[in-house]
């Protein structure tokens, strides 16, 4: 067994741990190479035609299951607490950098806090910038504009 069939068995080896490790669907087909690589050392001793063979065989892998992979991948399912983003909600407890309060959105209160450096007080309005799980991080809601006021 030639010296490079060595090389390319450990590549496959390394490239099948990296992929249990990120799940990226990315060095599979670099593994899968370097086993078609593997294999082209029982034909030639040459490593520019077990280069080839490694580029050719994982660049063709790539191009063809990359988007099978893509569709199969589950995408992220939006929630009915992800319309709540960029509303308007009252602002019920003190609300500053040091601790939650709460507030009140559509007749239901929720926990929240605000985002950096911010501070609110109860009676203001607040815009809710994010959801983390059933907390509400909030912003002051901006002054309404007045263009075309003389």
């Amino acid at each position: 067994m030639p010296i490079q069939a060595f090389g390319w068995l450990i590549a496959a080896i390394g490239l099948i741990a990296l992929e249990a490790m990120t799940f990226n669907m990315v060095s599979i087909w670099f593994a899968l190479g370097s086993a078609a690589a593997l294999i082209s050392c029982l034909v030639t001793d040459s490593f520019t035609v077990q280069a080839v063979v490694f580029l050719a065989v994982s660049i063709l892998c790539l191009l063809a299951f990359k988007p099978l992979s893509a569709r199969l991948r589950r995408h992220s399912t939006p929630t009915n607490g992800d319309r709540n983003l960029g509303r308007t909600a009252a602002v019920l407890t003190p609300i500053g950098p040091e601790g939650h309060g709460r507030v009140r959105l559509d007749g239901v209160d929720w926990n929240a806090c605000a985002a950096p450096g911010v501070r609110l007080l109860p009676g203001e309005n607040c815009r809710v910038v994010e959801i983390r799980s059933t907390l509400l991080v909030v912003e002051p809601e901006p002054a309404p504009s007045r263009t075309g006021v003389k």
